[in-house]
């Protein structure tokens, strides 16, 4: 099925098929889904946590990620959460993308974030983050993919005076 999407996606796209991804059952409000097995390029969820007994289900560019979800507000609103793991040995940012889907697996709205805006991460530590796509009455599935890593500069250290 996932092969079926990347004949459908633009090149631009391709990259979100296979991994993390939420459905929505009938009557639902929130957008639980199934893990997948061996190497997704996304993270799945799985009744609200894309973590099962296995550990995270996507470890990709010295992250990890521990949990994911989508919930639909009574308002309509679609917003992605969850928690992701600084699991490599530098300090870095990261960059993740979230997608939306239609019943037919079409994409209907596709978002770029940065969980700890511009900053850092420690290794070890633990970041939460979401994402809002707003009002989105097609939705009913949702995935999760780790774009890349940047390290940025602290800026708060590079400004202060050096101590004398």
């Amino acid at each position: 099925m996932a092969r079926a999407f990347i004949i459908v996606l633009t090149a631009s796209l391709v990259s979100l098929a296979g991994g993390c991804r939420t459905f929505r059952p009938a009557g639902k409000a929130s957008l639980p889904g199934q893990p997948r097995q061996g190497q997704p390029t996304s993270a799945s969820a799985s009744g609200g946590s894309a973590t099962g007994s296995t550990g995270p289900c996507l470890v990709q560019h010295g992250f990890a990620i521990l949990t994911f979800r989508a919930v639909r507000d009574d308002y309509g609103q679609v917003s992605v959460i969850g928690e992701i793991k600084n699991a490599g040995p530098a300090r870095q940012g990261v960059e993740l993308q979230a997608a939306l889907r239609d019943a037919g697996g079409r994409v209907v709205a596709v978002g770029h974030f940065y969980p700890a805006a511009y900053r850092n991460i420690v290794p070890g530590e633990t970041w939460p983050f979401t994402y809002s796509f707003g009002r989105q009455a097609d939705a009913v599935g949702a995935e999760l993919r780790i774009v890349g890593t940047f390290r940025t500069m602290d800026i708060l250290s590079a400004a202060s005076p050096t101590p004398r």
